[in-house]
């Protein structure tokens, strides 16, 4: 009962949880900053060492590796062990693979490894490396789990390793997620710190152009990187590589590349789920011809396809484009922190100096003995005489020690390495060798003493090293980068374009519908019903556009509103649609007057109103309009818009209609353009309790006026018999008698078919 201690519940599970999420972060999940790998991953290449797995050396089973780094170093599952041993063997995983894999390590497509007592291993090359001089007490050790046998705590690691490979681990309340890199980019960035440990992060960044990955693909949002290096945190946006294939039959997208991380089973499988729910995608079929060559995931189109709709609706809608997330998170001095590129190089350099120091006084020591020996060998050889007398002379070793120590004023370590000299080193040249080793490991000793005192010397060392490992390993970058920005989808980029016919009803309900709902008939046929309307409403304007154009809305208040096609709901025929409140921010008396299809933001709108006005305005004027609307102008005396139209070329004629049988005819270049705010200018002169019905555009004075009245009578007229005046005038007569065949309704310019 003494050794119990009385504490509330809630402060010992916050310690304890700290003290296991530390455990977790530190022992686990994120990666040191000097080497750049998790515990289990060195302890892999540790055992590997202690087993001379080396790359040209036959491989051993993995559970004989995994086996001895359960039994001498992790004592945690086996599975965590080997899922680590293989990570590291899988070249579409690690940019430079560690370990060199025999058997079935896994696949791009996500195929599970075989069991670990089918698969075989050895160390790669580059991993060599990574564990080079750790004989030279290049590293700290530390006492296994149970203090029979001593580890690394971080490995020499001549190759930088955390930027290379990089490293994804998910902690307790904290994550890493580091990308890839190139190892020749990586140098030339370690090189410039070298030479100029102020370079900033800009300069660096001349150099790491940013993640490159082993699946290759294209970076699309290269301007965000830089920050994201700076402060350790940010994103990488990943596009496979999509090319079109086209011939006279068909065409094909042909995906050679795709995003890191991403499963090409699991790929084709999204893409062929997309294609059933979206078939105006028109993707016929998928295939995975990949062999060993390389990728090629083969996407056949249809001929109404649009294949730059179809990649760019894949890229929007699968895992052809993903977003790596980097978060530069690492242990550094038995601490999480995170870092930016900048640091993670600085505290790469310092490991190095450090291991390259510790390398060098080791050398020192072990060099500075065996010259101390030689110095004592080449002694008893100019005096070999007198050593054979103390010896002959000496009951036992450690008499002859004690004399030759008096006798050539040797150590007890020089006197101990002549008397376990054999007598043939003793030779004219046998000394000879033995003068010129020692004049060797005194050049040695004298440039190891030099590193050791100026720090300079190590810096030029940790180049030439950096430079060896580019010659032998160093390969041409893999993921392209483009400066792309935010990468936000423009809808018509995701839209295949399609006919469509825009009705709105009386009552103001306004749909799209696809024009292949109406299929052609012959003369005499039935038809079919075009739209459902509500019972008392019926259809005011109909127009003929594309999903991808516009359309202008004019209201009865004089107010513009613009709004993309697509943005309507698209139903069948019988469907009624919405108010067009739902898309218009109309005023509780306004109504739509008339609906204008465009594609493009030229030529002019000309706007007619009731009391006889004109106005001529840029169609660029309201691209603003969007569905709030912007005045298009200005009523005077309580008028009202009649008519709208677009115009395309000056050149055109102008004629406007009176309810009561007047016309007028005039050249549009008559009209100036003005300002949206503007009143317009007079077109025809009213008489009393007169009114414009109607406005047309003319290009061709060979066809003709419809005039429809009242009545329900109908007037072709060739358009060449109204005369051009000027405007502002009062018109001609359209009709010669109101009275009997009624008010002019709405006029037309027709032709014969």
């Amino acid at each position: 009962m003494e050794n119990i201690l009385s504490k509330p519940i809630e402060d010992e599970l916050v310690e304890s949880y700290m003290n296991y999420s530390m455990s977790v972060i530190i022992g686990r999940a994120i990666p040191d900053v000097r080497d750049g790998l998790k515990p289990v991953q060195r302890r892999i290449l540790y055992a590997m060492r202690e087993l001379g797995l080396t790359h040209n050396s036959q491989s051993k089973k993995s559970a004989r590796i995994v086996g001895e780094v359960l039994g001498k170093y992790h004592p945690h599952g086996d599975l965590a062990v080997y899922d680590a041993l293989v990570r590291m063997a899988q070249n579409f995983n690690m940019r430079y693979p560690l370990i060199i894999g025999q058997g079935n390590f896994g696949s791009i497509d996500r195929d599970p490894p075989a069991a670990m007592r089918y698969t075989e291993a050895k160390m790669s090359r580059i991993s060599e490396e990574m564990l080079q001089d750790i004989e030279k007490d290049t590293v700290q050790m530390a006492p296994n789990f149970d203090e029979t046998l001593k580890e690394p705590l971080v490995l020499p690691s001549k190759v930088p390793n955390l930027l290379l490979n990089g490293s994804t681990g998910i902690a307790v309340g904290m994550a890493t997620s580091i990308p890839p890199h190139n190892l020749n980019e990586v140098v030339d960035a370690i090189q410039l710190l070298i030479r100029n440990p102020d370079a900033s992060h800009e300069e660096i960044m001349k150099y790491v152009k940013g993640p490159d990955f082993p699946t290759g693909a294209t970076i699309v949002n290269g301007n965000e990187l830089i920050e994201a290096y700076r402060t350790g945190r940010g994103r990488a946006v990943v596009r496979g590589t999509a090319e079109l294939e086209e011939t006279e039959k068909s065409s094909k997208i042909v995906i050679s590349e795709i995003p890191y991380s991403v499963s090409k089973a699991g790929l084709i499988k999204e893409i062929a789920s997309y294609a059933e729910r979206n078939p105006k995608m028109y993707i016929k079929d998928i295939r995975d011809e990949s062999d060993r060559s390389g990728m090629r995931v083969v996407i056949e189109l249809s001929r109404n396809a649009k294949p730059s709709v179809v990649i760019n609706n894949l890229y929007k809608h699968t895992s052809l484009q993903t977003t790596f997330s980097i978060q530069m998170l690492v242990i550094d001095h038995n601490k999480p922190k995170l870092m930016g590129i900048r640091e993670l190089l600085l505290a790469f350099i310092a490991h190095r100096f450090e291991v390259i120091r510790r390398r060098s006084e080791y050398d020192l020591k072990v060099l500075s003995r065996r010259a101390h020996l030689l110095e004592g060998i080449m002694k008893a050889a100019r005096a070999i005489g007198v050593v054979i007398d103390i010896i002959r002379s000496s009951k036992d070793n450690e008499e002859a020690t004690k004399n030759l120590i008096e006798t050539l004023e040797v150590t007890e370590e020089q006197s101990k390495a002549i008397l376990e000299m054999k007598l043939g080193r003793l030779t004219s040249l046998e000394t000879e060798k033995l003068q010129s080793e020692y004049s060797e490991l005194t050049e040695k000793l004298r440039d190891i003493k030099d590193i050791l005192v100026h720090d300079e010397r190590v810096y030029e060392i940790m180049h030439s090293e950096l430079e060896e490992l580019k010659r032998k390993y160093g390969d041409e970058r893999r993921t392209k980068i483009v400066n792309g920005g935010e990468l936000s989808y423009n809808p018509e980029d995701l839209i295949v374009d399609e006919e469509i016919v825009v009705t709105l009803s009386e009552k103001g309900y306004i749909k799209a519908t696809n024009l292949n709902s109406y299929r052609s008939q012959r003369r005499g046929g039935k038809g079919k019903i075009g739209a459902k309307t509500a019972i008392g409403d019926e259809i005011s304007i109909v127009c003929i556009s594309r999903l991808l154009e516009r359309s202008l809305f004019i209201s009865s208040k004089g107010r513009a509103f613009v709004l993309k096609n697509y943005e309507l709901q698209t139903s069948g025929r019988d469907s009624k649609g919405k108010p067009i409140q739902a898309y218009l921010n109309l005023e509780e008396d306004e109504q739509v007057l008339t609906m204008i299809p465009f594609s493009e933001w030229k030529g002019d709108l000309i706007l007619v109103t009731r009391k006889g006005r004109i106005k001529r305005t840029p169609l660029e004027e309201f691209q603003n309009a969007g569905s709030r609307g912007i005045r298009a102008i200005t009523f005077v005396n309580n008028d009202s818009v009649v008519m709208a139209t677009l115009s395309r070329s000056v050149d055109e004629n102008i004629m406007i209609a009176t309810r009561n049988g007047m016309v007028i005819k005039f050249p549009l270049r008559s009209v100036r353009r003005m300002g949206r705010t503007a009143m317009g200018v007079i077109g025809i002169r009213l008489r009393d309790n007169d009114e414009v019905v109607g406005m047309v555009t003319i290009q061709d004075d060979s066809l003709e006026l419809l005039s429809i009245t009242s009545k329900g009578f109908g007037k072709r007229t060739s358009l060449a018999e109204y005369r051009v005046q000027s405007r502002g005038g009062m018109g001609v007569k359209n009709l010669p008698s109101v009275a009997k065949a009624g008010h002019i309704s709405g006029v037309e310019v027709v032709q014969d078919l």
